[in-house]
């Protein structure tokens, strides 16, 4: 999988992670999570770890999604896009 291709799929977690926010439910952290355990496999090299820390966030942060919705919105910044 390209870097580009992973970013989009990570706009994707991030639209789903803020949707969770407007609606409380643990429906959308849970798809977050397995979405993001799926990316962890395919992402290229370089994207790995920090997306590995942030799947482990994701699941030990119970209903408080702000911050690993932060760091996701990071990542895609940093990457340039």
């Amino acid at each position: 999988m390209t870097k580009r291709e992973t970013l989009k799929r990570v706009r994707d977690i991030i639209r789903c992670l803020e949707h969770q926010q407007t609606l409380p439910t643990d429906t959308c952290s849970v798809v977050a999570a397995k979405k993001l355990e799926m990316l962890v496999k395919e992402a290229p090299a370089s994207l790995v770890y920090e997306l590995s820390c942030i799947h482990s966030q994701l699941i030990h942060s119970g209903e408080d999604v702000g911050t690993v919705l932060n760091r996701l919105k990071r990542l895609l910044h940093n990457e340039g896009r």
